[in-house]
């Protein structure tokens, strides 16, 4: 019981260190981070285990940045149950927010393409971008540090809660996160 603790004040600490060097909404370094983690735990590593449609990275961004959103939303997904307003309210704060980032998410992985950190192919039969990382182009050091164990820790979680996501589309995506649970969302 006291480790259990000692790690939730450890995750408190380095959540307001990143409080403090990062806005987690708008942030290039936090952004790109994320991004690089998130493919390396779902495996995208080649063309065949590519993660399909970047612009759901930028729905699940801050589901990996917040871990009480996280808690949020898994407690409402797939169990068709319309949230409380309150609740409602602050998964239609982050959809808003998702949707306007996507520009910030395409310029940052045409970035790291640049850079040969990432690979973009166009799929022409789903007619998305899908994305993979170039691990041996990126410092080990970089996607193992312990700075952002919670994030890491918030990928797995959400792993298990939405099978098959880095296969799914958008609009499936869209669906079991914001639509199901009482927002209405478009697509562009």
């Amino acid at each position: 019981m006291e480790k259990n603790f000692e790690n939730d004040k450890d995750n408190q600490h380095l959540n307001v260190k990143k409080r403090i060097m990062f806005n987690k909404d708008e942030d290039y370094y936090f952004i790109t981070y994320n991004i690089l983690i998130i493919l390396k735990a779902f495996g995208c590593k080649d063309a065949r285990t590519k993660w399909t449609d970047y612009t759901k990275l930028s729905y699940i961004l801050p589901l990996v940045a917040d871990s009480s959103l996280l808690d949020l939303l898994i407690r409402y997904l797939d169990n068709y149950r319309i949230p409380p307003k309150q609740d409602i309210e602050i998964l239609r704060e982050t959809y808003f927010k998702s949707r306007l980032r996507i520009q910030l998410i395409s310029s940052i992985l045409f970035t790291l393409e640049t850079n040969e950190m990432v690979s973009l192919v166009k799929n022409e039969k789903r007619h998305t971008i899908d994305i993979w990382i170039n691990q041996e182009k990126i410092p080990e050091t970089l996607l193992n540090s312990d700075l952002f164990e919670v994030e890491i820790k918030n990928i797995n979680k959400l792993r298990s809660a939405i099978s098959r996501l880095k296969g799914l589309s958008s609009k499936t995506l869209l669906e079991r996160l914001y639509k199901n649970n009482g927002v209405r969302v478009w697509e562009a």
